[in-house]
């Protein structure tokens, strides 16, 4: 085995530009769309006819006050060319004491800033329509303002099991998915190398050597888990120390879980390299397979996002899928082992079946 794997180690060594190249392309997709993830819906607010611009600022200073949805002043044209084009979700047109929602398609944002728009408008034209009969107009907003600081009772929201609701961190998930998807590219090419040796009747020759056949194997896919786990493993460490990502306080088991996957994603490329005739198949095929692969899992989409029970049965059998489960269940709601086992034995189920499966086909096909 130790042959196979400096043999592969010193063809590394002469031109690393891959695995380098997959590296970088990890930390760059993650600060270009991580970062720039934000979870608030933003929308677009332009006055009306004969109103201007200052009242449609004073409205959107009030709709401001919640966290979820993000107003901004903007023109009409630009406003309705977002919303036809499907760039926004909605538009908002204010006047003096009322207001117009656009929208092209109902979808729960839409519903969500509709309410929104219907809770704030009526609060403050209460609140007018009291100040026009109060000596002190600013006193009585200050001292509605203090009784809805101090309320006599309060909605306190929390999860089933009574812990508190954590935000969702939509960053980090592209994170572990850019990563664990660019090093599927990693490990799938450096294991091909197995059918180029094949096709090329180098593996004709070294089984009139010493090394044995499993030792050929072995070689092989150690050094394609070795590579895949340091190009993760790099980019953790960049991510964690180097940029200051808050993974969680439980790195130890990313780094497990992550160790795992490459195990899983490794015999599932074992199985497509089974499945294949020739390399030259296999560098056709497997560049086709693997960018599907964040979509069926979900990867760029927020949980629940995705619904057909066709797409989610057939993400069961992806690696990428349970490993991300894993991974997110761990950083941002700190769950345990036990937690999150399910995943992890779905992970060395798949690894199991795929190498087994994969080895045979390859014998059988490549004898």
């Amino acid at each position: 085995m130790n042959p196979i794997f400096l043999a592969q180690w010193m063809k590394e060594k002469r031109s690393p530009i891959m695995v380098l190249a997959f590296c970088g392309l990890s930390i760059l997709a993650t600060l270009l769309f991580g970062f720039g993830m934000d979870n608030r819906i933003k929308i677009g607010v332009f006055p009306g006819p004969g109103v201007e611009a200052s009242v449609a600022k004073q409205w959107i200073e009030h709709l401001n006050e919640g966290d979820a949805i993000e107003f901004f002043l903007q023109d009409e044209e630009g406003a309705r060319s977002d919303v036809r084009g499907s760039r926004a979700d909605a538009a908002v047109q204010v006047m003096q004491n009322e207001y117009r929602l656009i929208a092209s398609t109902q979808n729960p944002n839409v519903r969500l800033v509709e309410h929104h728009l219907r809770a704030v408008f009526q609060e403050e034209l209460q609140l007018r329509a009291a100040a026009a009969y109060a000596a002190d107009e600013r006193g009585l907003r200050e001292e509605v303002q203090r009784y809805l600081e101090q309320p006599p009772m309060a909605v306190e929201m929390r999860t089933l099991d009574g812990s508190e609701l954590v935000r969702y961190d939509m960053g980090l998930q592209l994170l572990f998915t850019f990563t664990l998807f660019l090093a599927a590219f990693t490990v799938g090419f450096k294991l091909n190398a197995i059918t180029m040796e094949k096709a090329a009747g180098i593996w004709s020759r070294m089984i009139l050597s010493p090394v044995r056949k499993s030792e050929m194997y072995l070689g092989h896919l150690f050094y394609s888990m070795l590579i895949g786990f340091i190009q993760v493993l790099v980019v953790f460490l960049l991510f964690r120390f180097g940029i200051g990502f808050d993974m969680g306080d439980h790195f130890g088991m990313l780094i497990l879980v992550a160790a795992l996957y490459i195990l899983a994603i490794t015999a599932f490329c074992m199985l497509l390299a089974g499945i294949v005739r020739t390399p030259e198949q296999f560098n056709m095929v497997f560049p086709s397979l693997v960018p599907v692969m964040p979509i069926l899992s979900g990867g760029y989409m927020p949980p629940g996002t995705i619904t057909n029970p066709i797409l989610l049965g057939i993400s069961e059998i992806l690696p990428l899928k349970h490993a991300l489960d894993a991974l997110t269940g761990i950083a941002i709601y700190d769950k345990s082992w036990l937690d999150i086992l399910p995943s992890i034995a779905k992970l060395c189920i798949i690894a199991v079946i795929c190498m087994g499966i994969g080895i045979n086909l390859m014998e059988r096909r490549r004898a």
